[in-house]
């Protein structure tokens, strides 16, 4: 069984994900545990689930995962600046397992950027990182 992304595996998910995501608005952001994430994308009458797990895996899912009592304060501050915005992007950075998701466009565009290597991080940044 297969424990992490490739990059050749990064690059079939995305090209899997961006029909179906792009141009959803994103509903919530919910935490499963410290390096685990759930967005809840919407475009009425679409809905779907993405899961991103740091140093891992991202896709999509369906499964009904278990949210954390009270969200984390990475979590809220995804919800303060991603909530409402559509998803304008996704791809991989060259050939790295790096994958760069923008919400919005311009100057109110944010970048959730995922490392899936080693540990991984998951970081957001505003449009002029």
């Amino acid at each position: 069984m297969k424990t992490r992304f490739s990059s050749f595996d990064i690059q079939v998910i995305l090209a899997e994900l961006r029909p179906r995501l792009l141009g959803m608005r994103v509903a919530n952001v919910y935490d499963v545990d410290s390096k685990t994430y759930l967005l809840k994308l919407a475009a009425p009458p679409n809905k779907a689930m993405l899961l991103i797990e740091s140093g891992i895996r991202i896709h999509s899912t369906e499964y009904d995962w278990p949210k954390g009592e009270s969200p984390s304060g990475f979590s809220m501050k995804c919800r303060k600046h991603l909530r409402t915005r559509r998803v304008t992007e996704m791809k991989q950075l060259g050939d790295d397992r790096i994958v760069d998701l923008a919400f919005g466009s311009g100057e109110a565009c944010y970048h959730l950027i995922l490392e899936l290597y080693d540990r991984g991080n998951l970081v957001l940044t505003d449009h002029a990182y």
